[in-house]
Formats: C-alpha cells, sequence, structure tokens
C-alpha cells in the first residue's frame, strides 16, 4: 500500500484512494504519512515529511520559538502606522516597524537585533538593531543597567523632569529618609529626632505617645513648668446580682473588682484566672503583681471564703494579722483583698485581707 498527496497547494500524506479499506492502517497513514510509522516514536527526526503530524509539530515549535522571542513586537506594512491603529490608542514604546515598499534588497529587509556590551564593528547587516547592556547612565538606556548600583541600599530617585540619579545609603545606622527639598534628589538621610523638649509654656502639654509611651525632658533651656490637673482613673467593676457559693471566678481580663450583690448562700472558694480561656500565668510576667477585690453580701446567715485557687490550683494565701478568715459577717458586705505575686511559672504568692462594711 502507497500513500499519496491530498493535492499542490498542501502536499500531505494520506492513504492511497485505491488501497483496500484498512481502517486502522488508513488512520495511522492519515495522521503519520505511513503505514508502517510506529506511534511511540519520541524523535521528532523520524516523523515523515508532508504528514499531518509533521506539520503539527513544525506549527507547534514555531509558536514556542515565537514566545521566546525577545523582541518588543515589529510590522512589516507598506504604510507608515498610525496612533489610531492600536488599541489603547498610541504606537506602544519599543515598537519595530518596518517599510514594505522599501526598495533596498529589493523588497522588505527583516531587521536583525543583537545585545552586547559595546557597538558592533563587523558583521553588519542592512537592518541591525543593536541594543547596548552596559551603559552606565540610567537615562542610557529603557532598562537599569545593573552597574548603575554601586552599593546596598542604593536607591534609584528622582532628580528632574524625565531625569533619575542615585541616592546612595547612608553611612551610620538607624538613619531615616527623610525630604528636603534643598538637596539635589529631593531627600536626604538624617538621624531620627529623639523626642527630647528642650521647652515648655503655659498651655502645652506633654504627651507620653499612648499609654506605654515615654517623655524626655531636657531642662537645658530652662523651661517653665505648669502644674496638671489629675485626674483620678477610673476602676471597672463587675457587678452581678448573683449569690456567692461553690466556686467564683474573677476574671482580670474583664475586671479586677468583683461585686456579688444578693446574699450568699454558702462558702466559697474564690478563683482568679484571665478568663475562661486564659491564666493568669500567661499574663504575667515573673515578678509582676496584680491586686483583685471581691465585695460579698451576706445576709442573716454569715458565709465566708474558705479557698483561694489561682487559674484553678490552690493557693495559700498570706493574711493580714497572720488569722485566716473562719466567719463571715451578718447583714454586711464583706470585702476579701488579694495582692497577688508571680514568683515563677504558674508559682504565685498572694496576700490577703477581710474587711467588713455595714
Amino acid at each position: 500500500m502507497a500513500t499519496e498527496s491530498i493535492g499542490a497547494l498542501i502536499p500531505t500524506a494520506i492513504p492511497g484512494y485505491a488501497d483496500a479499506a484498512d481502517i486502522q492502517a488508513a488512520l495511522r497513514a492519515y495522521h503519520y504519512g505511513s503505514y508502517s510509522y510506529d506511534p511511540a516514536n519520541t524523535s521528532a527526526t523520524s516523523l515523515v515529511a508532508n504528514s499531518i503530524a509533521k506539520y503539527i509539530y513544525d506549527i507547534e515549535q514555531d509558536i514556542i520559538d515565537l514566545e521566546n522571542r525577545p523582541s518588543s513586537g515589529g510590522e512589516v506594512d507598506p504604510t507608515e502606522p498610525a496612533p489610531g491603529d492600536f488599541t489603547p490608542p498610541g504606537i506602544p514604546d519599543g515598537f519595530i516597524w518596518v517599510d514594505e515598499n522599501g526598495t533596498l534588497g529589493g523588497g522588505p529587509t527583516s531587521a536583525t537585533s543583537i545585545f552586547t556590551n559595546s557597538a558592533p564593528t563587523s558583521s553588519l547587516t542592512t537592518g541591525l538593531i543593536w541594543v547596548d547592556k552596559d551603559a552606565d547612565s540610567i537615562t542610557d538606556n529603557p532598562f537599569i543597567p545593573q552597574s548603575v548600583i554601586a552599593a546596598k541600599g542604593d536607591l534609584i530617585v528622582g532628580l528632574a523632569n524625565d531625569s533619575a540619579g542615585i541616592l546612595s545609603t547612608a553611612s551610620t545606622n538607624g538613619y531615616v529618609l527623610s525630604v528636603n527639598s534643598s538637596t539635589t534628589s529631593g531627600l536626604e538621610w538624617i538621624l531620627p529626632n529623639p523626642g527630647d523638649i528642650t521647652g515648655v509654656t503655659a498651655g502645652t502639654g506633654l504627651s507620653g505617645g499612648g499609654t506605654s509611651g515615654t517623655v524626655t525632658l531636657s531642662l537645658a533651656d530652662s523651661p517653665t513648668l505648669n502644674y496638671p490637673v489629675l485626674v483620678a482613673p477610673d476602676e471597672r467593676w463587675s457587678v452581678s446580682a448573683t449569690a456567692a457559693t461553690g466556686t467564683v471566678n474573677l476574671d482580670v481580663l474583664t475586671s479586677g473588682i468583683l461585686y456579688y450583690t444578693s446574699d450568699a448562700t454558702g462558702n466559697w472558694t474564690l478563683n482568679v484566672r484571665g478568663s475562661s480561656t486564659t491564666s493568669l500565668n500567661s499574663i504575667l510576667t515573673t515578678n509582676d503583681s496584680i491586686t483583685v477585690v471581691f465585695f460579698v453580701t451576706n445576709g442573716g446567715t454569715a458565709y465566708y471564703q474558705t479557698a483561694l485557687n489561682i487559674d484553678g490550683s490552690a493557693v495559700t494565701p498570706k493574711w493580714q494579722n497572720g488569722v485566716a478568715p473562719s466567719a463571715g459577717n451578718t447583714n454586711s458586705i464583706d470585702i476579701y483583698s488579694f495582692t497577688i505575686v508571680k514568683t515563677g511559672s504558674a508559682a504565685f504568692t498572694a496576700f490577703g485581707s477581710q474587711t467588713k462594711f455595714a
């Protein structure tokens, strides 16, 4: 059996029209241009010329070559391109146009580009495009050459309209970038202001920058300080119409003072913690302390606190006057105050007192 061409325009090899109708062999000849071609072949050189498989393979290679070609794009046309020919309007930077009507060489000339350190002096061809890859000025090249950067920390900055330059890194650690219109680049490296105060006048307040900020006051200029009006800070209470009994949880992330306004119905254990999901141990660091207070209402029966837990573990307090409470006070409000010091991981010392208010 033999294959024959499908036509003169694209001479693709197909099964011969007069061959016996063997469908498997015919499909192989149709795709690979040969009845005997091995489909398991992995070498492109073994593809049959003018077969569909060879045409498809060549097209795929052309697509890969076009995608990898390092050009900005180009067009061969008898008419110079106009901005309206493009979307969005405007001829894009890097576009190359070759005049199809040119008489050089009797037809259009394909441009060839090279990317070298120095200008070419030999093997020059018509339409050659040369791109300098070692320009030492930012404006000499549409790309930023590596040679522009001289040291770690160098910054490319604007010097004027369409003009760029280098701002070298600060020579001292800790400097910050600041705007200065008098410099060439409009920028400069400066030492941060430490925030010292050299003068304070009437009506001027001092701010520490938040709850944890600090202010350094310099007396070099003999400033006049006005006495501030101090306002006592608020303390947040948790007040609840609850009767004390069993285990009472005091969550310091909610408040440090807990007040039960209903008469106690039994003795209780006070458990001090951060919250139901946070331990007091995780809040405090070693040698930190916190003071909590529990207000308990008693009616005709005097109940009292029998134990102290921290994060659910028992801690024996050191009581005021050395005596632990053994009873409450009827028809009164008993106040239990504890100053808790963290002495180590999950280790605490508590100092407690009981006071009657009626």
